[in-house]
């Protein structure tokens, strides 16, 4: 491919403001520079064609018939330059947006993205949450992270994490006055549950076969993080999903009483705006997401298949966090 020869470009920014304004002092006035710069600059440009490209009056210019030849192309081109520049800011301005639900992300994303932000300083995320389905639609999120296989409209999607909840509770509470286990016992606490996940407790009581438990007190949170708190100050046993609880059983605030746990039907999957498949900082927060949920499954010991039932069943964990 032969060498582009191309007229300097400066020149010609300068030349298609005199030629657009009619005037060396107005041209100078919108570049920023005195009008005896802009007149050298399109005299460098007549220099490389060798060719007038301006008639010079005492207090007026007008285009020769070069000039006149010359001026569509630069402005084309330099139109052209100008969007290529503001698509490419735009490009790199425009967050990444992900919306999940609050303790998804305050106890699973957040604890991530250190990592990723620092080693992809030039991609800019918007967490934000939601937790109706409303919620979620009205986020336009590029990223969803939610329950269920069925993507908004516009998205693809896929599962990455399975959701297993288990109670969880103190230390103490656990080896108290009504120790833990058996499950019977249970009977003698207070049962702690998060608004938006009613049926959590309902059936992994069942798979324990003590769906009739009638427990001493209930506590009802807006959301599971608060519920996990609250156990964790020995308020109570709480249902939590494996995932948001690893910090707190690594470093002992919570413990698991039983190996018993519940796999919900429904998994976590995640889902991403179609339109923006193909954007290089979506497809990376995208593969990052990902990756970090391989992850945390390989740390709960169990083999993950997408859900392929239809009614939740009991999984074994170990009490101890791996």
């Amino acid at each position: 491919m032969s060498k582009r020869r191309l007229p300097p470009l400066n020149p010609l920014r300068n030349f298609e403001a005199a030629a657009r304004r009619g005037s060396f002092v107005r041209a100078a006035e919108e570049l920023n520079v005195t009008p005896v710069a802009v007149s050298r600059q399109v005299g460098v440009l007549e220099d490389y064609f060798g060719k007038p490209l301006f008639v010079r009056h005492a207090n007026t210019i007008a285009l020769t018939d070069h000039g006149r030849a010359l001026l569509p192309s630069v402005t084309t081109a330099l139109d052209t330059l100008a969007d290529g520049a503001r698509r490419l800011r735009a490009a790199t301005d425009t967050p990444v947006v992900v919306c999940t639900y609050q303790a998804f992300a305050m106890h699973w994303l957040i604890p991530r993205m250190r990592g990723f932000t620092a080693a992809n300083p030039e991609i800019n995320l918007n967490l934000t949450t939601a937790n109706t389905p409303e919620e979620f639609e009205q986020a336009r999120a590029d990223i969803v992270i939610k329950y269920g296989h069925a993507p908004q409209a516009g998205h693809d999607a896929r599962p990455i994490l399975p959701d297993i909840v288990m109670p969880v509770c103190s230390p103490a509470l656990r080896d108290g006055t009504h120790p833990l286990p058996p499950a019977s016992n249970l009977a003698a606490h207070t049962l702690l549950r998060a608004r938006y996940r009613r049926l959590d407790w309902p059936s992994w009581l069942a798979i324990m076969d003590a769906q009739h438990l009638a427990p001493a007190h209930e506590l009802t949170f807006r959301e599971s993080g608060l519920a996990n708190q609250a156990a964790a100050e020995g308020l109570g046993v709480a249902i939590a999903q494996r995932l948001l609880v690893h910090e707190a059983l690594a470093d002992g605030r919570l413990v698991m009483p039983f190996e018993t746990a519940l796999r919900r039907v429904d998994d976590i999957w995640m889902s991403w705006r179609a339109d923006r498949a193909d954007d290089a900082h979506v497809a990376r927060v995208r593969d990052w997401i990902a990756a970090e949920a391989g992850d945390t499954v390989a740390g709960f010991g169990i083999d993950y298949r997408p859900a392929d039932f239809d009614a939740p069943r009991a999984v074994t964990l170990p009490v101890a966090p791996a």
